[in-house]
């Protein structure tokens, strides 16, 4: 902001600069003759308090957390703000007086004590080692399933609260390289985190833009390091408050920040459409679910049996199903005990580690994707969802939420069952004037029907596509397609094949399991909350893209196939690829 034209940002520096004189003098004189400004404790620990402001005009003073979709130019304000500090430190009113600087914005917390000891220690540690960046990739888990089709620089590069070492000719040469107006401004076009990372990996293998100055740097591989205990960079993962976190200043906004739902307030109802599956085997690991409800759509006996597990014992219950599979969600609720539900079936696994998040104990995270978004777009699950929601509660949804990310009160689900019987009266699922049972879009769509609803009275409704939201349970292998005769195919063998190939091997076989992980040399482990993930080692892997004739686009990775009864899709597949569609 122009501090001589906003009077609202001109009134925030001013009331901390007085409070920080108020306070050195009330430290120095115990009296101040102050009358204005706000004192904290933490003004003790530096010497002296200064302003600057980047005079961004309204065109970059903005900050489009979507990306390019809405304004090709969103960094362009976050970007100018950087530049005018390393234009301060290199050629303006600080120029000299600093070795190096912390870029610590709004949402890096510092959660430990001694998070300045930490910072200097770091600081004087760089020199020595050639370091001219120092800080964190990003530690969540939110690129995960996609990781090794991003571009090397993006998936390593360290996040803008880093320590930047001002004395190493590196960062010097970023600065320079990154702010010049050359063919492709890169100002304009890309964070200037990013824009690091991407020079520097350019230089290391040898572009003749970029490797001349990194051989005048001698750079070496400390020189761009992301190995610091000072901050860790979550940004909008979701995390629960539990987490311990190892570093001294987290990244991450508080308002990311939830509580754990007490494990004996839930029950996981899994649907058994078969006897495949790996879920009985991920039981045994760090997830919230002490009882466990499993209604089989076949024959079998009423068992229940103690699984132990590292938060305490899980109570499995084996039962047969009184319904048809499609009215699964209203079948559990007519059936567990808990306050609350969660939903999943046999082709899921445990994803642990994993929590159920609250902000308070009656308010749960909600995720979902926005109708218009290209998830929705490419899923045509998706839209018959929220046309069905429609169709029965007369509400247009502008979100889709998936059944098995839901959090139901159980209260709750057995009135929007009363009503979702009601509302389907005359209509079926075997003869296609109904495309799913009860789903987690028509629970939403009940609720919001109530002229007793707000959304933000219940739930705390997040983006999938901008939170790192870590769901329950995870697919080992998709479902079968639907085999009903539907004018509109809403499940076939194109969506079970993107299905199939969007499912990782790592992430499946390797539950909590890092040993196992680390000899696959497909995989690698992730240390992460209570325990670990494993993923797929982008480096293992090399993608190409495939047409098939006008059918669809995938991107396709190598690995094996293994269906527990082929004989699921077999028949479908043949039909369809005699159709155009290709398996590999």
């Amino acid at each position: 902001k122009d501090l001589s034209k906003d009077m609202m940002a001109h009134q925030v520096v001013m009331d901390l600069e007085d409070g920080f004189k108020m306070k050195m003098d009330m430290d120095m004189y115990n009296m101040t003759n102050m009358t204005n400004g706000t004192m904290y404790d933490w003004m003790k620990c530096f010497s002296k308090i200064t302003s600057m402001s980047a005079m961004l005009n309204p065109e970059q003073d903005v900050y489009d957390s979507n990306g390019y979709t809405t304004n090709k130019h969103w960094v362009s304000g976050p970007n100018t703000v950087f530049k005018s500090i390393m234009d301060a430190m290199y050629m303006g009113p600080y120029k000299g007086m600093y070795d190096s600087f912390f870029l610590m914005e709004m949402d890096a917390v510092p959660i430990k004590q001694y998070w300045l000891d930490q910072f200097e220690m770091e600081a004087h540690e760089m020199p020595a080692q050639n370091m001219a960046v120092r800080g964190s990739q990003y530690l969540g888990d939110k690129w995960d399933l996609f990781k090794h089709m991003m571009p090397d620089y993006l998936v390593e590069h360290i996040n803008g609260n880093a320590i930047y070492n001002l004395k190493n000719n590196w960062t010097e040469y970023l600065y320079t390289a990154f702010t010049s107006q050359g063919t492709t401004n890169m100002m304009e076009e890309m964070a200037f985190d990013v824009a690091f990372a991407m020079i520097t990996m350019a230089a290391q293998a040898g572009d003749p833009t970029f490797a001349p100055g990194w051989t005048a740097a001698m750079g070496n591989n400390m020189t761009y390091n992301s190995m610091s205990m000072l901050v860790g960079n979550y940004a909008n993962t979701l995390l629960n408050t539990s987490f311990e976190f190892p570093t001294y200043i987290r990244h991450g906004s508080s308002k990311n920040l939830f509580m754990n739902l007490p494990d004996d307030n839930v029950t996981l109802g899994v649907a058994y459409f078969d006897m495949q599956g790996h879920m009985k085997e991920t039981i045994p690991t760090n997830h919230p679910f002490k009882k466990i409800l499993g209604l089989a759509y076949f024959d079998t006996p009423m068992t229940e049996e103690m699984i132990p597990a590292p938060m305490g014992n899980v109570t499995l219950k084996m039962q047969k199903a009184m319904y048809e599979p499609m009215y699964h969600l209203c079948e559990v609720a007519k059936t567990v005990d808990t306050m609350w539900f969660a939903l999943s079936d046999n082709y899921h696994i445990v994803k642990a580690p994993v929590s159920v998040l609250m902000e308070t104990m009656d308010k749960p995270v909600l995720p979902y994707v926005l109708k218009g978004s290209k998830y929705c777009g490419e899923r045509p699950n998706c839209k018959a969802s929220m046309e069905q929601a429609e169709d029965l509660f007369s509400i247009s949804l502008n979100y889709h939420h998936d059944k098995y990310e839901v959090l139901y009160k159980t209260a709750d689900a057995l009135e929007f069952c009363k009503a979702w019987d009601t509302a389907t009266q005359g209509k079926g699922y075997s003869n296609c004037t109904l495309s799913f049972g009860p789903t987690a879009d028509d629970y939403i769509a009940w609720k919001i029907s109530s002229p007793m609803f707000n959304v933000s009275d219940e739930f705390i409704p997040k983006d999938k596509t901008r939170y790192g939201w870590r769901a329950w349970t995870s697919l080992w292998n998709p479902a079968p397609v639907d085999d009903r005769q539907c004018s509109t195919t809403l499940y076939g063998v194109k969506e079970y094949l993107e299905t199939l190939g969007n499912i990782s091997k790592c992430a499946v076989d390797y539950v909590e399991n890092a040993s196992g992980c680390i000899g696959d040399t497909s995989c690698m482990w992730r240390p992460m909350f209570e325990s670990g993930v494993c993923m797929l080692d982008p480096k293992s892997v090399t993608t190409t893209t495939t047409v098939a004739g006008a059918v669809f686009n995938n991107v396709e990775v190598t690995m094996p196939i293994v269906v527990d009864d082929p004989t699921t899709i077999t028949g479908n597949v043949h039909a369809s690829v005699d159709r155009g569609f290709w398996l590999r």
